[in-house]
């Protein structure tokens, strides 16, 4: 009977501190917000004058568009990528965005640091753990046209 009540209080006591553990680390781990979802579906002529950067490879441009903006990069004759510029680290925060460095090649949040890859939007360094959200580009070069798109 003893032991049966020894055994009963030890496995109360590892139910207990297994809870204890479950909220220590859920409560510790950083808000990772989703970006909001934005409806996005623009068409955009790259014959315009405004748009002419996005004529040459490896030029990018913001664009008013998504959660907070996009950055649209060309990456070849044939292929762009369009990027949402809120930081997947914490897509919320007041006046974050992902703002392109001078090198041409990464962007960076302005608030916490993270540090993005242009051409495929992966991390370079934190305290981001996800890629930027990227949107499906489709190019009709016949016309010169953009669809950015999700």
């Amino acid at each position: 009977m003893q032991i049966q009540k020894y055994i009963f209080a030890i496995m109360r006591k590892l139910i207990y501190l297994f809870i204890l553990l479950a909220c220590c680390f859920w409560a510790c781990r950083k808000n990772e917000e989703l970006i909001p979802n934005v409806s996005v579906n623009e068409y955009i002529d790259l014959n315009l004058p405004s748009y002419s950067t996005l004529n040459a490879v490896n030029n990018w441009i913001y664009y008013p568009a998504g959660a907070k903006g996009l950055i649209i990069f060309r990456k070849s004759t044939t292929e762009f990528a369009a990027y949402e510029r809120a930081c997947t680290y914490d897509p919320n925060t007041s006046g974050a965005v992902v703002v392109m460095q001078a090198n041409g090649i990464d962007a960076r949040d302005s608030i916490c640091g993270s540090k993005f890859f242009i051409f495929d939007g992966s991390i370079i360094n934190g305290p981001a753990s996800r890629p930027l959200q990227q949107y499906r580009c489709t190019f009709n070069m016949s016309a010169n046209q953009l669809h950015i798109y999700n």
